[in-house]
């Protein structure tokens, strides 16, 4: 893949996830501008949360979580996750969001704290 598609394909990839999440619940989520070494993930509109999306057949899972902990840190998130589409799938709905476990039992913690009372 040339960089040209690869951009494509990802630029793609992010304004079909926004377009999902608009779809269920989340208005206010679109793109972010590049930002070098300042990223702060690729998807805003959730407070509080950094969202990386990655597109493609290769999985780079330890990468990903690497690139993704400098990017909540930039962003000042608590909780953060990437997007997977995977190759040949174009609907968001069978894409899969991967994190790191300590980020996803923080957003079940809190999940319990708040239907508990």
């Amino acid at each position: 893949m040339t960089p040209g598609t690869a951009k494509r394909k990802g630029r793609e990839t992010e304004n079909r996830l926004v377009e999902w999440l608009h779809a269920h619940g989340w208005p206010y989520t679109e793109r972010r501008r590049l930002a070098g070494t300042a990223d702060r993930g690729d998807i805003s509109g959730v407070i509080g949360v950094t969202i990386e999306v990655k597109s493609g057949a290769r999985l780079d899972i330890a990468g990903w979580m690497k690139e993704l902990e400098v990017e909540m840190v930039n962003d000042r998130a608590d909780l953060g996750l990437v997007v997977v589409r995977p190759k040949g799938c174009p609907d968001p709905e069978a894409w899969w969001a991967v994190m790191p476990v300590p980020i996803a039992f923080k957003m079940l913690r809190e999940r319990d704290e708040r239907t508990s009372g």
